[in-house]
């Protein structure tokens, strides 16, 4: 969308768009996990535990949308900097930028881990990192009117592959649930942090405030429903189909899952659907490599964008290549997830903090004014 004289500087993110920005960033690529996990963690029905994350999360979301309707549309950073000043920001900004630009990495190479063992296990995957840093640069050269525009179409791809699991009703079998709740579990708080890890991106939809239009923040909630709602089917239908013990004792029970599948007109159903999942994967990947690369133009205005596009890209390259294996990944992945829930958290909070002394100050100024 563009202001009435036709300045792309005026452009908005249409709410629509933005709710299929927030599906489409949601870090999806635990969904082949997501099974396993809520079973070890929670124990039995453990896909229960989907819908006490979502409530969770739609909590993070409200501290999120009052922080964009308290501020009135001002940017986070012109928020923060009206009380703290800049400098005394710059370690905070800097651990958001490298859990975001860890995350991004570590997302891609996760991704590339799976599809080596499957495609191809003897390529190196230096050509698979470099294949997303590429289209990592395009995109991210266009801006976040035109990446929002670009994701809309990639994810189109993804959704069909959802249908493909209608195929497999008929070996669905209620049997296989037990009468009992999150008998068996682990850990729930551990298993909470992990399954919350399939949510996060949306906080990166703080550095929106400026770009959006009015009424914007209820397409956040919207895209997180869609992602519940996936999620939540996918899982449902694990815990149906499988055995709870076959479960807890495959890898990746989704890939599974689908390999089941039977379409007269698809052969390998799972190796088509992982295969469309880059995009999903790369939608992930490049908002929060934009969202890092805001948060260093804020820091120094007078550096070029360009530059931090290539810095940024250059960093995630070297991350990429950093781990030898899966579980490596894994173990990364489990402590970049942890700060960024912290972020998700924490940078709204403070946020509000931020306004909170704002308002509170000039409602002083007006008593101090109408006292005169």
């Amino acid at each position: 969308m563009r202001g009435t004289n036709g300045d792309p500087m005026k452009e908005r993110l249409h709410p629509l768009q933005l709710s299929i920005l927030i599906y489409s960033i949601q870090n999806g690529l635990v969904l082949y996990t997501l099974p396993r996990t809520t079973a070890e963690y929670f124990g039995t029905n453990g896909w229960l535990s989907i819908v006490i994350t979502f409530v969770l999360v739609n909590i993070n979301i409200l501290l999120i949308a009052m922080s964009y309707k308290l501020g009135k549309g001002r940017s986070i950073f012109e928020i923060i900097e009206a009380n703290v000043p800049k400098w005394v920001m710059f370690p905070v900004y800097f651990f958001i930028i490298c859990v975001w630009i860890g995350m991004a990495s570590m997302i891609m190479r996760d991704y590339i881990f799976i599809m080596k063992m499957i495609f191809y296990p003897t390529l190196p995957a230096f050509y698979f990192v470099l294949f997303f840093t590429l289209l990592s640069f395009q995109l991210l050269r266009g801006g976040i009117y035109q990446i929002a525009k670009a994701l809309a179409v990639l994810i189109i791809f993804t959704l069909p592959m959802i249908f493909l699991l209608f195929y497999l009703v008929p070996e669905f079998d209620f049997s296989r649930f037990t009468p009992f709740i999150f008998k068996g579990g682990t850990n729930p708080f551990k298993g909470t942090l992990q399954v919350y890890s399939a949510f996060l991106g949306m906080e990166v939809s703080m550095l929106f405030f400026p770009m959006v239009e009015n009424k914007w923040t209820k397409s956040l909630f919207i895209g997180n429903f869609f992602s519940t709602v996936i999620y939540l089917l996918v899982t449902f239908m694990n815990f149906g189909f499988f055995s709870f013990n076959q479960i807890l004792n495959d890898l990746y029970p989704v890939m599974t899952l689908f390999e089941y599948t039977e379409v007269p007109f698809l052969s390998r159903a799972e190796n088509l659907c992982f295969c469309v999942y880059a995009f999903k994967v790369l939608s992930t990947t490049v908002i929060y490599y934009w969202g890092a690369q805001q948060i260093f133009g804020n820091m120094m205005k007078n550096v070029k964008p360009n530059f931090w596009i290539i810095f940024i890209l250059a960093l995630g390259f070297i991350l990429a290549l950093i781990p030898n294996s899966v579980l490596d990944v894994a173990k990364s992945l489990k402590l970049l997830s942890n700060c960024a829930t912290g972020i998700a958290w924490g940078l709204p909070i403070f946020v509000l903090g931020n306004l909170a002394i704002q308002i509170l100050k000039n409602q002083r100024h007006r008593e101090t004014d109408h006292a005169k």
